[in-house]
């Protein structure tokens, strides 16, 4: 019984961290950086350090992953993409600070400092 309950924990744990990984405003220098659909915005006077996002909807901030949002123009003049909603510079990695009604965008979101 016990050994049961050992191989129940051991799978419960695996499958937690199965769900960990990069998560949209984390550092990043490769878009492999950022997990299967991620991309790396990595333009070192824009996003120091890199800035894992994704490709997304405007307007449409269900095409984001949660705790964050769509920014037109995020990316590219023709490519937006998801960036980390905040309500505090706290929310935000070193580096970023949290602003609101960046390329537009109502909710406040982490961008960088300079």
């Amino acid at each position: 019984m016990k050994l049961r309950w050992n191989v129940l924990g051991a799978v419960l744990l695996g499958l937690g961290l199965v769900g960990c990984g990069a998560t949209v405003g984390d550092a990043c220098t490769t878009d492999a950086d950022c997990g299967d659909q991620g991309l790396c915005i990595n333009n070192q006077a824009f996003t120091p350090g890199g800035y894992c996002s994704q490709p997304c909807a405007p307007g449409k901030d269900e095409t984001c992953p949660t705790g964050s949002t769509c920014v037109s123009k995020g990316y590219a003049e023709d490519v937006s993409a998801c960036f980390l909603k905040c309500t505090s510079n706290d929310d935000c990695r070193t580096g970023y600070r949290c602003s609101g009604g960046f390329q537009g965008n109502p909710n406040a979101v982490c961008v960088a400092t300079n």
